[in-house]
């Protein structure tokens, strides 16, 4: 073989090597071939599920500033479903009161006091996340309590129905627990246990809501 042959042999098996080395230092770069996962999906917190909680807060009654105002406290119960952003609900509470009032007449004076109110109404939210806004209309009771002292002496109750209109807000802190804020407006018509028909109520409180993170099911 002549000495041209082995020069061509040896460049030919030099450009062979130097070709799969670039093949396989690109092959090195480019890495496996699959498709890296998708991002995972934004949680939000869902609101559905029934709840238990507890409210203080503060009462008056219209009228011209004779004292029918006081404090309140007691308990709620209730269930929401959530269907995207939009929440539906429904709740009942009660609330122990130490609002009063009074008036006198000739030889009589009469104190009134109202011991307890009670509503239960739908409530219509929109939840931004563990933000909730919301309204709320349905029934409202009453019990008063009157004592008489002069010519005329003893005491009476009375139950009266009427109507709740409500909004509010509500925040989830963590896991099942949430805080809310709200304002209710009642009207109990000629039947109100004051000379006075409407009732404001402005009150917080706390809820827990079983089921979710943590729940109890």
């Amino acid at each position: 073989m002549s000495t041209c042959k082995l020069i061509k042999l040896g460049l030919a098996t030099a450009l062979l090597a130097s070709t799969a080395a670039v093949s396989d230092a690109a092959d090195a770069v480019r890495g496996p071939a699959y498709r890296p996962p998708p991002p995972p999906i934004p949680l939000f917190y869902n609101w559905t599920g029934f709840y238990a909680g507890a409210h203080l807060g503060v009462g008056w009654s219209d009228g011209d500033g004779s004292g029918s105002s006081g404090f309140l406290g007691g308990g709620q119960v209730g269930f929401n479903y959530q269907i995207n952003q939009w929440v539906l609900g429904l709740e009942a509470d009660i609330s122990g009161t130490t609002i009063k009032d009074s008036f006198s007449v000739p030889f009589e004076r009469v104190d009134l006091s109202l011991d307890w109110v009670s509503t239960l109404a739908p409530r219509f939210g929109y939840a931004l996340d563990r933000w909730l806004v919301y309204g709320k209309f349905g029934g409202a009771w009453a019990h008063s309590s009157a004592t008489f002292s002069g010519v005329l002496t003893g005491s009476i109750d009375h139950t009266v129905s009427g109507w709740v209109l409500g909004v509010g807000t509500e925040y989830a802190l963590r896991d099942n627990w949430t805080a809310k804020i709200e304002y209710n407006m009642m009207d109990f018509g000629n039947d109100g246990p004051f000379v006075d028909n409407k009732f404001h109520v402005f009150k917080a409180g706390l809820n827990y809501r079983f089921g979710g993170p943590r729940g109890l099911f």
